[in-house]
Parts: C-alpha cells; structure tokens; sequence
C-alpha cells in the first residue's frame, strides 16, 4: 500500500527535524572550552549520532517518497545497525546500573555521603582509572563546582546543613562527617590534629578550591551516583526511542515491499 511510504517519509521528516537541534547544540558544544575536558565525553558523540540521524533520515525521506529501491534497502540496512546499537546500550544501560547505588542520610543535614561499594564494578573502574578521574577532576576544578557553594555574606553551618545538596557537591566538595573537622565555610575546614578517623578520605581533604576532596573515593562515589541518576532520568525517553525506531523499521519494511512489487 502506498500509505507505508507516505507515512515512512513524514516520521523521516519528522526525525529530520528532531536532529536539527541535536546537530545544532553539538556544534555550539564543540565551539565552547569553559566545561573542561570532561565535557569531551559528550561532545563528539552527540554530535555525531546528531548527523548520523540526519543523514539515516534522509535516506528514509528520498526512498519512501520517491519509492526508489536501492536507497530504501540501505536505509533498511542502516535501520537495522542503529536498533541493534540502540538496543545494546539499553541493555548495557540496565546491566551497569543494577545496584541501587544511593548514598547514607546524614542525620539533621540534607547531605549524604557515598561509598563506592555500592555500585557496579564496571562503574567502579570508570572512576578508579587515574587518565579518566584526571579529566574529571579537571572539569570540577574549571567548572567552580564547589565555590558555587558559597553566597555573598557568608553561610552559618546550621544555614549549610539545611541545604540539599547534589551528589556530587555533598561528596566532592566538603569532608566526610567522621572527619570530626570544624566548619569555618561550605568549603574550607579546619583539620583537628587529634582526628583519629581511619578514612584516607580525611588527609585526602584540602581547603585549596583545586584540591577539596576531589581526591576522595567518596568523590568517585558521588560522581557515579549523578550518572546513575542522570541515566534512570533518561530511562522512559530511551525506552520511547527504541519503540519508535521500531516502529519507523516496521513501515520501512512495508515500504521496501511494495516498492519492490512495483518494479
């Protein structure tokens, strides 16, 4: 029926426009430097899936609208390429995040403290590996994370443990609690020579804003928990996505069969 190319090309066209901006921000991110390295791990590939959804697409629009064969076996082909990709990152999505992760309440504080034993260990070696904490690392530093904690006038510690923290800030960005160190501000405190805490997280902390706790491993820890709660956000629109590609790989096939009858 000519309906399976008709709506092949307009969810094409649909996927087309989808990919505009995609392509867009990926360039303006690729122009921009002040999120440190760290964003290099975004950059290129939302760029390139934004031009490789592009290209597949258009392939979709000349072939369902213009019933030619040929190009509609290859927008198949790729089709096929990018649901299995997909789908494979679905999967791996879900096996990387089984653990709950999830951080312990400190009581009479909207902070939480993080261990990395409660993650997975392929997550775990992410953060453990020294070349990608590096960059990590670097992006914190240039990207005033921590300073942001602080307002103009000042914040009493009754003011600062009111406040509900990101995971990231609440780990990387002042001492673990059984450090026993005295709060001077949100990120300078004062070592007590007498700590006799065993966490390496304590001599690991350091009131220079390029130091903090960045070092600690429950930075590391934080740092995968907003992974985690980045991916489980993202969780419904991947699962919409793959029904959709499903769906357009559907009416492609429908197409790709009556335009072969036709010739």
């Amino acid at each position: 029926m000519k309906i399976s190319n008709n709506l092949l090309g307009l969810l094409n066209i649909l996927i087309f426009l989808v990919s505009i901006p995609i392509v867009y921000f990926g360039i303006i991110a690729n122009k921009t430097n002040s999120g440190g390295e760290c964003l290099d791990l975004l950059r290129k590939p939302f760029l390139v899936v934004g031009v490789f959804v592009m290209v597949t697409s258009i392939f979709g629009i000349i072939g369902g609208c213009c019933r030619v064969p040929w190009i509609l076996w290859t927008y198949l082909a790729i089709m096929f390429l990018v649901l299995f990709a997909y789908f494979s990152m679905w999967i791996f999505a879900f096996f990387v995040t089984w653990k709950p992760g999830g951080g312990t309440e400190i009581l009479g504080t909207g902070h939480m403290e993080f261990k990395l034993n409660r993650y997975t260990e392929w997550m775990q070696m992410r953060v453990q590996d020294e070349k990608n904490w590096k960059k990590i690392k670097h992006c914190l530093i240039l990207g005033d994370y921590c300073p942001s904690l602080m307002p103009g006038n000042g914040t009493s510690l009754r003011d600062f443990n009111k406040e509900e923290l990101a995971p990231v800030l609440s780990s990387c960005c002042k001492p673990s609690v059984e450090c026993g160190f005295s709060y001077e501000n949100p990120i300078v405190w004062k070592k007590k020579n007498n700590s006799a805490s065993s966490n390496p997280d304590c001599k690991a902390w350091d009131n220079d804003r390029k130091v903090l706790c960045f070092n600690c491993e429950s930075c590391k820890a934080g740092m995968l928990e907003q992974l985690i709660i980045s991916w489980k956000a993202m969780h419904l629109f991947r699962t919409l996505m793959l029904g959709f590609l499903c769906l357009v790989y559907a009416v492609a096939c429908c197409a790709f069969k009556n335009t072969r009858e036709k010739f």
